[in-house]
Order: C-alpha cells, then sequence, then structure tokens
C-alpha cells in the first residue's frame, strides 16, 4: 500500500503537512489580538473625540442661553421693583429678599427672585451646564454719596437720575485691559465653565473688583480660560426702565 493510503499517515497536499494545521487555525497569537485592540482603540478614539467636543460645544452653548435668560429676569425684576436684585451667597439662596438694603456686591444668581428655571446645588444655587454656581456681581456704586446704593436700593436710580448714575463695572480682553469691551456696567455674570481656574484671567473674574475678563476659549498652555462672561449694559438697563415708566 502507499504511504498516503494509510488511515493514520500524514496527509500532505501540496507539499504541506496538514497534521499542524489545527495549531495554526486555532486562534490569534497574542501579538496579533494586540494589533486587533490597538486599531479598535484608535477606532473608538476617532468616535469619541468629536463627540466630546460636541458635548462641551452643547454645555457652552446651554449656559451661554441661560446667562441670557438670568439677565433678561434681572431686567424684569428691576421694572417691577426699581432696583436690581441682590446677589445670593451659599446661605441665603433660597431666602426670598425684601426691600432691605443690598450689602452683597459679589455673590450668586438669586434664583428664588427671579424664577429661573434650570438645576441647582444642594446649597440651592442655580447652578452652568458643569453644575458650577454662576455668579452675579452688581455695582453698589453710590453717586449722590447717601449711603444707599443706586442700583439695589428702590427708586435710589430715579432719585439720581440717569445722567447721574456711575456703574463701576467694566469688561475687558485681559487683565491688564489692553482692550475694553464694555464699561459703565450695573451687572456682570460669570459662568466657571468646566476649568480649574489658574490663569490671570480666570482669577480676575473672582477677585472681588470692578473688573471683569471676557475673551475666546483657549484651553492650551497656561493661559487657559473658558469662563463665560456676560454683562448688564447701562443703557439697555436705562431704556427698558423708561419703556416700564420706573424711570422719567
Amino acid at each position: 500500500m502507499c504511504g498516503h493510503n494509510h488511515p493514520f499517515g500524514a496527509v500532505s497536499i501540496k507539499g504541506q503537512n496538514l497534521s499542524s494545521a489545527p495549531h495554526r487555525l486555532s486562534g490569534f497569537t497574542l501579538l496579533e489580538m494586540s494589533i486587533v485592540l490597538l486599531i479598535m482603540g484608535l477606532l473608538l478614539g476617532s468616535v469619541m473625540r468629536p463627540m466630546g467636543g460636541a458635548i462641551k460645544e452643547r454645555q457652552r452653548s446651554e449656559t451661554q442661553m441661560l446667562l441670557v435668560e438670568i439677565r433678561e429676569a434681572i431686567i424684569g425684576f428691576a421694572s417691577v421693583h426699581r432696583r436690581l436684585p441682590c446677589p445670593v451667597s451659599a446661605a441665603t439662596a433660597g431666602t426670598l429678599q425684601g426691600n432691605a438694603q443690598c450689602v452683597i456686591e459679589h455673590g450668586y444668581v438669586p434664583a428664588a427672585v427671579l424664577g429661573v428655571s434650570g438645576q441647582y446645588n444642594d446649597d440651592g444655587l442655580l447652578v452652568d451646564s458643569w453644575g458650577q454656581p454662576i455668579g452675579y456681581h452688581v455695582s453698589l456704586s453710590d453717586a449722590n454719596d447717601n449711603g444707599l446704593p443706586d442700583f439695589t436700593t428702590t427708586d435710589e436710580m430715579r432719585q439720581v437720575g440717569m445722567q447721574n448714575l456711575t456703574p463701576g463695572y467694566e469688561v475687558c480682553d485681559a487683565t491688564n485691559c489692553s482692550q475694553l469691551r464694555a464699561n459703565n456696567l450695573p451687572a456682570v455674570l460669570v459662568s466657571d465653565a468646566g476649568t480649574a481656574h489658574t490663569s490671570a484671567d480666570e482669577i480676575e473674574n473672582r477677585d472681588g473688583d470692578t473688573r471683569f475678563v471676557s475673551r475666546d476659549l483657549d484651553l492650551a498652555g497656561q493661559d487657559q480660560f473658558d469662563d463665560i462672561v456676560i454683562w448688564l449694559s447701562g443703557n439697555i438697563l436705562y431704556t427698558r426702565l423708561l419703556q416700564a415708566q420706573v424711570l422719567p
């Protein structure tokens, strides 16, 4: 009998011994698996990066719209109460404000009196899309030096007169204010957004003075900036209060 007819003999096809085939076809080697996992990781990363960017852009857009809504609510409050609302602290977040004189210049949005819908933290403070309380800063300027803040005291804007009101806030492009974006502002709103506040421009928005910084989103290097800042123009406020017959 010839060797290839033996039932237990090794069978050769085109010079290959098929007795070793089960070992070669049984699965991937570790090297092959590593290559497959690497490719899958690269593909997944290429998909997730655009998704992450879209989520961040949506968060910024939603927060921007919320700040605009808050600004409109502040103007509406002023039209009814003849003054701007006072900022709140974490301890007074849910307190409804009466006509008591405001002594808080830098704090958070008084959502309880404005009736703005949104998400709140455990302290009852209205938060942005990243869960951070939204800063609200209101000028306590006193043009006639009578001890009553012009913008947060009922009817004081009328008593002082539009031409004499001197709100002291300004918004610049940087801490050194190489370019002034707006000045004579009665109020400013600031969202912390998503990063730590380590750059000089971000610290400027939290140092308790009258200058704020607003510039393009920048997440590179040591001068990162992602704050979202909008402000209440004095001219817009006065126009709306004239329309509401709060100001003469």
